[in-house]
């Protein structure tokens, strides 16, 4: 698994750079918003690694997806905004809007090392 997630350029004002990544592997799914905000398509995907910044994942290399969607992993009700920055047949690496909050992410890697895998 490439470890290559969320190394896009930034854009302006915005400064670009590494964080410290975590190895996972939690199901989740990804949420695309339909016209008009209305209707969302759900699929599902495997989180491989994720950081305070954007995430690998495994999914379907078959389907097609924008370049914004959500992430929802669970045992999270939370939707993360995320735009893709890396695709290579199953491996999708996305870069999260916004930077996830350090209990967000304790929280997820306490709830990995808990169920035991």
């Amino acid at each position: 698994m490439s470890m290559i997630m969320h190394l896009a350029q930034s854009g302006s004002g915005r400064s670009s750079g590494t964080y410290p990544h975590y190895a996972v592997e939690r199901p989740c799914r990804i949420l695309v918003i339909g016209s008009q905000l209305k209707a969302k398509t759900r699929y599902q995907a495997l989180l491989r690694h994720i950081s305070i910044g954007g995430a690998m994942l495994d999914f379907n290399a078959a389907i097609l997806l924008p370049k914004h969607f959500f992430l929802e992993i669970d045992g999270f009700s939370e939707e993360i905004g995320c735009a893709e920055v890396y695709r290579n047949g199953a491996e999708l690496g996305v870069r999260f809007n916004m930077l996830l909050a350090q209990e967000f992410l304790r929280q997820l890697i306490r709830m990995q090392y808990a169920s035991g895998l």
